[in-house]
């Protein structure tokens, strides 16, 4: 329960739950900074990692340069406690297409089509150049900046990315991490690069600054941006299911996606304010302050709410819900490859049985009729769809409406006639051309309405579909992820949700077995109307958040906070903005632990008087509410 969680998440914000401590039994901590601290650089390995390093001034200026033979283990020393700009310019601006399944059609006689088949195929050189730079606040210690084509349109924009990275540094900057804070900074820099290589090739005239622009700007085209985010999204789902993908991304695919879904989202960007930051600065303790001080009104007055509102939440993505949305996604999508012009076999109008479905089809114009039940569900669907794109380069594209149903006992999937759209990636089958391609991916967008017992979801869900060889040499189709974003309405609660989720194994087990959520819910409370909180796990655990890693923000502030609890001790490490963390440990009576900035510890974590807080070297101290 959070409200478990949150007494002692931060139970150090109640007084007289901790031992008294003599303050003067602790010795004062002497603040000592290195001149320089380090910047270790990353760039996807899609781009030559031999180039040039450079430094700019906020005029754009090179103010300093360096040769390096690879970025990837080069690095800088610069003075800490500052804001600086990098840039790398790769000797050779190559780019060889990164998607397995190639990046689209070229131009008869293209030098770079080895195979002379008019597509650019997986790692044949496409006609893209990027440009790679990063604004970055640089801690005392070390830190490390991820360049991508998304990192240098934000720079140049001079956006600041924090909040839509759902984190509490831009999603191309670390300044105090771990080996997954670094693998998911990658992954992420890697799936942005991707998107922008393939939006390149297969999108005429494709530019990303200004794609960016449109949608921070919220023109009425943003189709641009929506290619964009899709490929960027689609990097994930490639490498989950090919035994030719990055391995390591199944620890961190849920994060991941979460990111890249609220970057490629968010709607409230601002442009960048940097301001001085002094060794000493007490702002991280004002801001967790001010999420523990809604936290705490939350225990006195309203923890059953925010309690039964998370409860709700859960429930409402139960096995029940996840069930009513593969059923809905996998009647679409083998009713359209079995009876329409996507059929390998054209059928011809008429009465059709498909499992336990009755389909009624016709062309003049494109029309079905649906009913009967799928894996026991009872389902109605009545489909129109008046336009087909069918491409093998492209890939199909339908655009139609749609009104459906789907029941699981208590639970209620409508589609009210509703805009369809479905896509496919133009592979349909393993084959002498594609030989390493295993998967053909489907999307399919509409709006929904989920109907629970406690409430209900609406908005609008995109859901992804995958085709792909087994161990067993078998070719299945299975829901692989989806994305939902809008409002949970019940009697206690309205509120704004953005859900991702995705198989994060789907080459192992069952189907649709290890579905891994991310949830970003808005959360209004008494004494933070902008509280949002943020979470990637198993959404049974939604509500159980004593041993998780959770992101909130208040105040237009980010917290990163990592909470675990063994036996009654408590150990928590908050993150905030510009390298600045709080590391507390609570075991019976005892507190320890300190605040930093980067590597340097600024203040000791003690109690005084049982009230638990943070003592500076001067003396001052602060407690943590």
């Amino acid at each position: 329960m959070l409200k478990k969680l949150l007494p002692l998440s931060v139970a150090l914000a109640l007084s007289g739950c901790g031992g008294s401590s003599n303050d003067s039994s602790d010795e004062a901590v002497e603040i000592s900074v290195a001149s320089t601290s380090t910047v270790n650089f990353y760039v996807p390995q899609w781009q030559s990692a031999k180039g040039t390093l450079n430094q700019l001034d906020s005029q754009g200026n090179v103010v300093e340069s360096v040769a390096v033979e690879n970025i990837n283990t080069a690095s800088v020393s610069v003075s800490p406690l500052n804001f600086y700009t990098f840039e790398f310019i790769p000797d050779d601006s190559a780019l060889p297409c990164p998607r397995f399944t190639g990046c689209g059609r070229t131009l008869r006689g293209d030098v770079n089509d080895i195979n002379e088949n008019r597509l650019i195929d997986f790692e044949e050189i496409t006609g893209v150049n990027l440009n790679y730079a990063a604004r970055a606040y640089v801690a005392p210690g070390v830190n490390e900046v991820f360049f991508s084509p998304l990192s240098t349109a934000i720079t140049n924009a001079n956006i600041d990315a924090t909040l839509a990275s759902l984190s509490a540094s831009p999603f191309y900057q670390l300044t105090h991490s771990s080996l997954s804070n670094t693998l998911e900074a990658e992954i992420v820099a890697n799936a942005f690069t991707y998107s922008a290589i393939v939006a390149g090739v297969s999108v005429e005239g494709f530019d990303l600054a200004t794609a960016f622009d449109d949608f921070i700007t919220q023109q009425d085209d943003t189709s641009a941006w929506q290619t964009y985010s899709s490929l960027a999204d689609q990097y994930i789902a490639d490498n989950l299911y090919s035994e030719q993908g990055n391995g390591l991304i199944q620890s961190v695919a849920g994060q991941v996606k979460q990111t890249i879904a609220s970057v490629t989202s968010y709607t409230n960007w601002q442009q960048k304010v940097e301001t001085e930051q002094a060794l000493e600065s007490r702002e991280l303790l004002e801001n967790i302050r001010d999420a523990l001080g809604v936290i705490r009104l939350q225990d006195t007055t309203y923890a059953d709410d925010l309690d039964a509102k998370l409860e709700q939440l859960e429930s409402a993505l139960d096995d029940d819900t996840q069930q009513t949305i593969t059923v809905l996604a996998e009647v679409i999508n083998e009713v359209l490859i079995n009876y329409s012009p996507l059929a390998e076999v054209s059928a011809s109008e008429g009465q059709y049985t498909l499992r336990n479905l009755d389909i009624s089809y016709s062309t003049s114009p494109y029309e079905w009729l649906i009913t009967g039940t799928y894996d026991g569900l009872p389902v109605n669907i009545d489909m129109s769809i008046p336009t087909f794109r069918i491409s093998g380069v492209l890939g199909d594209k339908i655009e139609g409406v749609m009104s459906a149903s789907v029941i699981n006992g208590d639970t209620r999937l409508d589609v009210d006639v509703s805009e369809l759209l479905v896509e496919f990636d133009g592979v349909s089958e393993q084959s002498e051309l594609l030989p390493d391609a295993q998967t053909g991916i489907a999307n399919i967008t509409t709006d929904v309405v989920i109907a629970k017992q406690s409430g209900e979801l609406t908005g609008e869900i995109s859901l992804d579909l995958n085709r792909f060889v087994t161990a067993f040499a078998q070719e299945v189709t299975s829901l692989s992820a989806f994305d939902f974003a809008g409002q949970y309405q019940s009697d206690i609660q309205t509120t704004p949700f953005h859900i991702t989720a995705l198989e994060a194994s789907p080459l192992t087990g069952e189907e649709n077995d290890d579905l891994m959520f991310g949830l970003e819910l808005a959360l209004p409370l008494g004494g933070a109307s902008d509280f949002s909180l943020a979470y990637v796990g198993d959404v049974i655990d939604l509500s159980q958040l004593t041993s998780s890693d959770v992101f909130i923000s208040v105040k237009q502030k980010a917290l990163d906070l990592r909470i675990r609890e063994v036996n009654s001790n408590i150990s928590l490490t908050a993150k905030g903005e510009n390298g600045r963390w709080l590391d507390v440990k609570q075991a019976g009576s005892n507190y320890s632990g300190g605040l930093y900035l980067g590597d340097t510890k600024i203040a000791d974590v003690t109690a005084v008087r049982g009230i638990p807080g943070v003592l500076f070297p001067n003396g001052d101290f602060e407690s943590l509410f």
